[in-house]
């Protein structure tokens, strides 16, 4: 039986991984890997690396499902089409939903394992939390870049 606080997070992730999916499919796939003007990640690298962390820590740490996070490449994969990076968003939510759906409530305070070391030694129930504001900040950066880049097609024809 899943505690409120996990079945709370899971509804919270699951959600906003799939309005990333509907995001991600709004963007047409040339700007998927444009960068904008003092920003830094394009808004594919971002779609990467927050499937690679939950993946991580979700799936692969909480769940044991064998996933082998390359970090690296979540911020060097520039190649990967729309459709690969809605199938990793999918994926990854498959690999939450299972996670935080097997997830014994009685483990919630016990410590994360593997954690970055700013968060060694907090709980899981910290550490879900704590994903669900990165993967939040993150989505906010994503949608501010899809509107930005709509409004850069939109003022871009001819002169």
């Amino acid at each position: 039986m899943e505690s409120h606080l996990v079945a709370d997070i899971r509804e919270i992730l699951l959600r906003d991984l799939r309005d990333m999916a509907d995001e991600i499919t709004a963007i047409p796939e040339e700007h998927l890997w444009t960068p904008m003007p003092g920003i830094i990640n394009p808004v594919g690298t971002l779609s990467h690396h927050l499937c690679g962390n939950l993946r991580h820590f979700v799936g692969a740490v909480l769940g044991g499902d064998g996933f082998i996070r390359d970090r690296a490449d979540e911020f060097d994969t520039r190649g990967l089409s729309k459709a690969a990076l809605v199938e990793e968003i999918e994926m990854t939510r498959t690999a939450v939903d299972t996670a935080l759906s097997q997830l014994d409530p009685a483990r919630i305070s016990d410590a994360m394992a593997d954690t970055p070391p700013q968060h060694r030694g907090r709980s899981i129930g910290f550490m879900l939390v704590q994903l669900c504001c990165h993967l939040s900040r993150h989505r906010g950066q994503l949608n501010y870049l899809r509107r930005m880049l709509a409004g850069q097609r939109q003022h871009a024809g001819p002169s």
